[in-house]
């Protein structure tokens, strides 16, 4: 019989054990989970607070720098549900941020294109009244 191992969401910090890894997946955030590369007795053998710390600083050493900088002071607490839902809004207000950049691009864009038309036209407009002015 395989032995259990531990594995942890790295999106939301839930944690659990199973033996084989295809049945690692988080019920939260329905994602494959990480092996934590520690036996199951070890891992039992630690408080639970010891077990916030290892899975939050598990988190914080995969994710980006940004996360890194953020989690700082929720690390000081070892809360891996607060390390696992700073890691989701940060992930979330990246993704805003990187929509919001291409609707400014493109607003930019819209916005340059059309003046450009609108000087073309007043040229055009001011051609054809000058004609006029002269065939009066």
């Amino acid at each position: 019989m395989r032995d259990l191992s531990v594995y942890y969401c790295s999106q939301c910090g839930f944690y659990a054990y199973y033996q084989l890894p295809k049945n690692a997946i988080c019920h939260r955030c329905d994602i494959a989970m990480t092996l934590i590369e520690m036996r199951y007795q070890d891992f039992m053998n630690l408080d639970y607070e010891q077990r916030d710390k290892l899975i939050s600083d598990q988190i914080i050493s995969s994710s980006t720098p940004y996360i890194q900088k953020i989690c700082k002071p929720a690390a000081l607490h070892n809360q891996r549900e607060i390390v696992g839902c700073l890691t989701q809004e940060v992930t979330r207000l990246e993704e805003e941020n990187q929509k919001l950049n291409q609707t400014v691009s493109w607003m930019h864009q819209t916005i340059w294109s059309q003046l450009k038309r609108t000087r073309t036209l007043e040229r055009e407009i001011q051609k054809l009244q000058n004609k006029l002015k002269k065939s009066s």
